[in-house]
């Protein structure tokens, strides 16, 4: 179901879709969400999973309005704001930027390929931005930063700290800046028959020009950008081995650690489990898990009765996972390669949703789908 936002985007030249208003889908910012948590560090809970209970019900094309507002107390509402606001911006850059490989950021200097000296260096004291992120094909290398408010005024101020939080860090190959798109996104809530009344999407967006890169390094940051994508999608849905793995193919200074690593990392993926998805021609072997409302099912089988019993007791089962020939090609490192599966056409059907990254979200229980191992 969709809502919409009032809207504004700066520079407008810049805008991939113009007009007053921007709508998203509710389902998709559930999706981006289930995302979000699992590759946050922290409890993976399912705040995705109530958030279309939370709206006003007034249908599709109708304004994002909360039935009430986020909470009474100041620190539930900045801490609910904050989490949505991450959902909605990610479910808009991935939709309208075609964003859809994200790595979050935690640390002063982060490597995302060592050996070629590709990474991301901290410039100002301060919150880091939300996410590095790219397209599928390897492109549009992203700095971004969400927020969300409640400001009576407009989102303009939480939008000014987004931005400055998005200009304070480079990425950087042997010392040189890479070309790189900075946006801040900024949500403001509306409430029915409260105020706010509106709810606003606002954004920012200039390209900031880097310097000239070796054509044989321009590909390391994408390639490092996805090996922590994944490691951080695949972490706490019980691979925490393999996740571990595909971290230090980023930190290997010389050729041989690093085929060392490579030939370790093939061995974890080859003794992971797969599930295997009932009735789905176009999904192959996915590494993953089985998420609910409660969080990720790490030390228990889920059987198929039980996947029925979770979905009857309205507990939200997915399985969320990430196909093992994408993972297998992040590993050895292969741009090309990792471009042309990425590029494979796939054929979602009323229930199981790909993300454009390799990831699948799939609905469990009755009349859905059933994750078999393998």
């Amino acid at each position: 179901m969709t809502r919409t936002f009032i809207y504004n985007f700066t520079p407008p030249s810049l805008d991939p879709s113009p007009g007053a208003t921007i709508a998203l889908d509710v389902s998709d910012i559930e999706d981006a969400g289930i995302r979000e948590v699992l590759q946050t560090p922290g409890a993976a809970y399912g705040a995705w999973s109530i958030l279309d209970a939370l709206l006003t019900p007034t249908g599709a094309g109708t304004s994002f309005l909360f039935r009430q507002p986020l909470g009474q107390a100041r620190e539930v509402k900045v801490a609910l704001s904050g989490l949505f606001g991450r959902f909605v911006a990610r479910a808009y850059l991935e939709r309208y930027f075609g964003l859809s490989i994200f790595a979050h950021l935690g640390n002063h200097v982060i490597d995302l390929d060592r050996r070629k000296q590709a990474r991301i260096k901290r410039l100002a004291r301060g919150d880091l931005p939300d996410w590095i992120a790219c397209k599928s094909d390897l492109t549009s290398l992203t700095i971004a930063e969400a927020k969300g408010c409640h400001d009576p005024g407009g989102p303009a101020k939480a939008l000014a700290r987004a931005w400055t939080q998005a200009g304070r860090i480079d990425v950087t190959v042997k010392g040189r800046r890479v070309t790189v798109k900075r946006i801040a996104v900024a949500t403001r809530w509306g409430v029915a028959n409260s105020n706010p009344a509106d709810a606003y999407l606002s954004v920012r967006d200039p390209v900031d020009e880097g310097d000239p890169i070796d054509p044989q390094d321009k590909d390391a940051p994408f390639i490092g950008l996805l090996r922590l994508h994944v490691a951080n999608m695949i972490e706490p849905l019980g691979h925490a081995e393999l996740a571990q793995a595909l971290r230090t193919l980023t930190r290997q200074t010389f050729p041989r650690p690093l085929r060392d690593a490579a030939a370790r990392a093939r061995a974890v993926l080859e003794n992971a489990p797969i599930g295997q998805v009932e009735k789905a021609q176009d999904i192959d072997g996915l590494v993953g898990g089985i998420v609910t409302r409660a969080g990720p099912i790490t030390d228990a089988v889920a059987s198929t009765v039980d996947q029925e019993a979770l979905a009857r007791l309205n507990l939200r089962p997915v399985f969320v996972g990430v196909d093992r020939d994408l993972i297998r090609a992040a590993i050895d490192g292969e741009a090309e390669t990792i471009r042309g599966r990425l590029a494979e056409k796939v054929s979602p059907d009323e229930f199981a949703r790909p993300d454009r990254a390799g990831g699948w979200i799939i609905p469990l229980g009755t009349e859905r789908r059933i994750i078999g191992g393998a």
